[in-house]
């Protein structure tokens, strides 16, 4: 059985996938949601390919925002993925950074809702997190989800991508149209490069704005797989 595991982007946890678990349980899918250390970018790695260890048989990877970058690296010289599922997601080429692949694509919406603390970590200003995050999703949901972002190492999503595995394995990528967080334009940039590319006209959190043609494109992903 393909198990497909949940990687979630910057500030979030795998609380975020919670909308959209129960869509893969009813199609009888197998699924894990990582819950990222935020300590470096190599401990994300690490943190998936840890739990890659532990599950038997096929995988397929989903990384949403900052997860794409997870993704590629944890994916990185393994023969057990079967797919790869960029979510309005990081896809770089080896060796580049944000500043290389997204230099000037991050809208305001973001930018304004960033913050930066005195220990070194970045966080969200809580009353801006919808406009960056949240703006086409159901306001009770967001306002939910707003309590649960959590700071994180300021450089972890400075790092360079490891790997481009998207090279050799079946790779999808989600556009989000109305994405605050990162532009329509450079994810069709990054698009490019997968095998596949969807569109969602919605917000950057499709996994609570738009659960159910989110888990249909997991789902599929899972069974061709």
């Amino acid at each position: 059985m393909t198990t497909v595991v949940l990687v979630h982007g910057a500030w979030h946890g795998g609380w975020c996938w919670e909308h959209l678990t129960p869509r893969l349980d009813r199609a009888g899918i197998a699924h894990v949601e990582v819950d990222l250390p935020f300590t470096g970018h190599l401990d994300d790695v690490g943190c998936v390919r840890d739990e890659l260890d532990r599950i038997d048989g096929p995988k397929v990877l989903v990384g949403h925002s900052y997860g794409g970058l997870v993704i590629s690296g944890a994916a990185d010289g393994r023969d057990d993925i079967t797919h790869l599922v960029y979510l309005c997601a990081f896809l770089f080429e080896e060796g580049n950074t944000v500043g290389d692949e997204l230099s000037g694509a991050i809208p305001p919406p973001l930018i304004d809702a960033m913050e930066w603390l005195p220990d070194g970590r970045s966080g969200i200003i809580a009353d801006k997190a919808t406009a960056a995050f949240f703006a086409a999703s159901p306001a009770e949901l967001a306002e939910a989800a707003i309590t649960r972002l959590r700071p994180m190492d300021a450089a972890t999503t400075t790092h360079p991508c490891l790997a481009e595995p998207w090279r050799t394995i079946p790779t999808t990528y989600v556009v989000c149209e109305q994405d605050e967080a990162i532009s329509a334009e450079a994810q069709h940039r990054m698009a490019a490069r997968a095998d596949r590319v969807v569109s969602l006209d919605t917000d950057h959190s499709p996994f609570v704005s738009a659960v159910d043609e989110t888990a249909d494109i997991i789902v599929d992903a899972a069974s061709a797989g």
